[in-house]
């Protein structure tokens, strides 16, 4: 999908009044090696894709079904997020996040692609590490 239809469709629909968009991005999630092990190639079933909005106020989080249509919608202020980390990469960046409520996601951001994917941008990135503790 178009990252300015998804900016237009997803993004911009769910931000409140007085909020800022700073940037947004695709990540993926991918179940942890040990379900390899287990299941086998069937883990991949298990494998999703975020759209990821940065706000001043918070985290917005799209999560997509396995076909691509969107399931879930949540939103994260920074006072809910205990820790931002951010990692380095070439093509995907790690991203963790850990929540108040002890919950730990852990999301591979998008660095390079094609040009209708949505990307980590510089300035996205330098606010999610000044958000970061």
């Amino acid at each position: 999908m178009d990252k300015e239809k998804i900016k237009n469709e997803f993004i911009l629909p769910h931000l409140k009044q007085g909020e800022e968009l700073i940037g947004f991005f695709q990540a993926s999630y991918t179940p942890s090696i040990g379900w390899g092990f287990l299941i086998g190639p069937l883990m991949f079933i298990g494998m999703r894709i975020y759209y990821v909005a940065v706000t001043n106020q918070g985290l917005h989080l799209h999560k997509l079904s396995f076909f691509g249509k969107p399931e879930t919608y949540n939103f994260f202020s920074y006072a809910e997020i205990l820790k931002i980390k951010l990692g380095k990469g070439f093509l995907q960046a790690p991203l963790q996040l850990v929540f108040s409520n002890g919950r730990k996601l852990v999301l591979k951001a998008q660095l390079k692609g094609v040009k209708k994917v949505a990307k980590l941008d510089d300035q996205t990135r330098e606010f999610l590490l000044s958000k970061s503790s």
